[in-house]
């Protein structure tokens, strides 16, 4: 019986979604901002979505008669992110705008100090932190439908791009011989 593509993707963004919930809810809920804003900052490079589709993909090629084409593929691992995509999006949506409405504010705050930080460290000019500084509290210190929406929509180009090279790692083409 062959495998049920758009199905395992939808399971594998669903888990992947709700592991996100688990960090972001979680690290909001047991530590202060400063240790939130961190926390955050060192899941954003865990690759945990990505193995978790490389894996969920391999499984499935294997259920396949070890195959799968780049085409499949795709549509696996693009329905995977938008599935994870939609689950973020309106994780962050409900943390920040009905949970805790003060957390952009705060997290902006902490941004703006690790910064200025940042740019002493590389010898930037007090006209150019004071710009970035400037620029940066000029951000709207709530979150809005609108905000979580675009993100969204970039998150999904940066999805579809991770997408592709996942694909190109499960994907198991049948041989030219097979073919015949």
């Amino acid at each position: 019986m062959k495998p049920n593509f758009n199905q395992t993707a939808i399971t594998y963004g669903v888990i992947t979604g709700l592991i996100f919930l688990a960090i972001n809810f979680g690290a909001w809920a047991l530590a202060d901002t400063p240790t939130y804003v961190s926390a955050l900052g060192i899941t954003t490079f865990i690759p945990y979505v990505i193995v978790l589709l490389i894996v969920g993909g391999i499984r499935l090629r294997k259920q396949n008669e070890n195959l799968m084409t780049f085409s499949e593929a795709l549509k696996f691992t693009f329905l995977a992110y938008v599935i994870y995509a939609l689950i973020e999006a309106i994780g962050n949506y409900v943390l920040y705008a009905i949970v805790d409405p003060d957390l952009t504010a705060k997290v902006l705050e902490i941004t703006l100090q690790k910064t200025q930080k940042m740019m002493e460290a590389f010898g930037a000019s007090e006209q150019q932190m004071e710009e970035a500084i400037s620029k940066a509290q000029k951000e709207p210190q709530t979150t809005s439908f609108k905000q979580v929406f675009v993100g969204l929509g970039t998150s999904l180009i940066w999805n579809f791009i991770k997408s592709l090279l996942i694909s190109v790692i499960i994907r198991r083409e049948p041989k030219f011989e097979d073919q015949l």
